[in-house]
C-alpha cells in the first residue's frame, strides 16, 4: 500500500513538473508588427519565457533561421519577394526537453519600391556575419575575421568589416535579381584603416576559372599609389585617388542597353561612359579586399536600385 502511493505521488509530480514546464514555454514576435509595411533587411525580434533555448524563424511555412541564444532574433532578406506581396512570419520556440510552441503568425506587407537590394549592416548582432542575404565566395583570412564591426560606421552605429591576405582575398557576395533590367546604379561606402596598407575591390563578380575569378562593372581602390581605378569590360586610370581612414562614397550607374558604365566618386563625375561587361555575365554583387595585399576593409550602406 505504500509503495503505491510513493508510486501515485511520484507520477503526479511527473505530470505537474510537465504541466510547469509546458506553461513555461513561451515565444512571440514582437517586431515587426502585424499588419505592417516592411522592407530591406528586416530584424525579427521575439519575446520569450526564460525556458527557450532556441527560436526556429519561419517565413510562409520556410524556415529562414535559428536562433540558440537570447536574445532570440534573426534578420530577413526581404528582396527575395516580389513587391507588394504578403507574408505569414511565426517563429517555435524549444526547450531542454524537446517540447515545442508555435508563435501566432504575424502578416506583412513587402514593398521595396525600385529598390534591388540594400544593406547598412545595421539589424544585425555585432560580430555576427550577415548572411540573411550575403555569403562567403573568397575566405581571406578566415571567416572568424569577416564580420558586422560595431562602433566604425559612415552611417549608423555597424559596417562589415572583411580581411584579406596578399595571397588569398576576401569576397562577400550577394545575389541580385536583375533579369530585364535595362538601368541599374549601385553605390556605397568604403574606408580603408591607415593600420594595414592594403586595397578594395567591388562590383559584379564572375568566375573565369575553375578557381579565378574578376570584378566587372566595379571600382578598385589601389593600395600601390592609392589610385582609383574603374573596371568596365576593360580597366581605366580615373585621375583621382583615395585616401586612408576616410569614408568615400562610390556610385555606379550601368546602361546595359548600351552597355556604358558612369562612375562617381565622393559626388563627382569621373568615368564617362566606360565599355560596360554584358548583364548575363553575372547577376552577383561583391565587396571584396585587394589581392596582393594583405589587410582590413570597411564597407557600409550598400544600394542597388533599377
Amino acid at each position: 500500500m505504500v509503495a503505491e502511493r510513493i508510486v501515485s505521488v511520484a507520477l503526479l509530480v511527473s505530470i505537474l513538473l510537465l504541466h510547469c514546464r509546458e506553461e513555461a514555454l513561451e515565444v512571440a514576435i514582437i517586431y515587426p508588427d502585424h499588419g505592417s509595411v516592411v522592407e530591406g533587411i528586416v530584424r525579427v525580434e521575439t519575446e520569450t519565457s526564460d525556458k527557450v533555448r532556441c527560436v526556429i524563424f519561419y517565413v510562409d511555412d520556410a524556415c529562414i533561421d535559428s536562433c540558440r541564444a537570447a536574445p532570440f532574433l534573426c534578420c530577413w532578406n526581404t528582396f527575395v519577394h516580389s513587391g507588394n506581396s504578403v507574408h505569414h512570419l511565426y517563429a517555435i520556440a524549444q526547450d531542454f526537453y524537446g517540447n515545442e510552441i508555435c508563435s501566432d503568425s504575424v502578416q506583412v506587407i513587402v514593398d521595396n519600391g525600385d529598390i534591388v537590394f540594400a544593406d547598412d549592416f545595421e539589424p544585425y548582432p555585432p560580430h555576427t556575419y550577415p548572411d540573411a542575404a550575403w555569403f562567403e565566395i573568397w575566405l581571406g583570412a578566415g571567416s572568424e575575421h569577416t564580420y558586422v564591426d560595431e562602433g566604425v560606421a559612415n552611417k549608423g552605429l555597424q559596417s562589415i568589416r572583411l580581411r584579406g591576405l596578399a595571397s588569398w582575398v576576401r569576397t562577400d557576395g550577394v545575389e541580385l535579381n536583375v533579369d530585364g533590367l535595362e538601368d541599374l546604379s549601385y553605390e556605397l561606402s568604403v574606408m580603408i584603416p591607415s593600420a594595414d596598407s592594403t586595397g578594395a575591390m567591388f562590383g559584379f563578380f564572375c568566375m573565369v576559372g575553375p578557381q579565378v575569378g574578376t570584378i566587372y562593372n566595379g571600382v578598385w581602390f589601389r593600395s600601390e599609389d592609392n589610385s582609383v581605378y574603374a573596371r568596365g569590360i576593360l580597366e581605366t586610370y580615373t585621375g583621382c585617388t583615395w585616401r586612408y581612414d576616410t569614408w568615400h562614397r562610390v556610385r555606379v550607374a550601368l546602361d546595359y542597353d548600351q552597355l556604358r558604365m558612369n562612375v562617381w566618386f565622393d559626388d563627382e563625375q569621373i568615368v564617362f561612359d566606360l565599355p560596360a561587361a554584358p548583364r548575363e555575365w553575372t547577376d552577383t554583387f561583391a565587396l571584396a579586399t585587394e589581392y596582393g595585399s594583405a589587410g582590413v576593409v570597411y564597407y557600409d550602406d550598400v544600394s542597388v536600385s533599377e
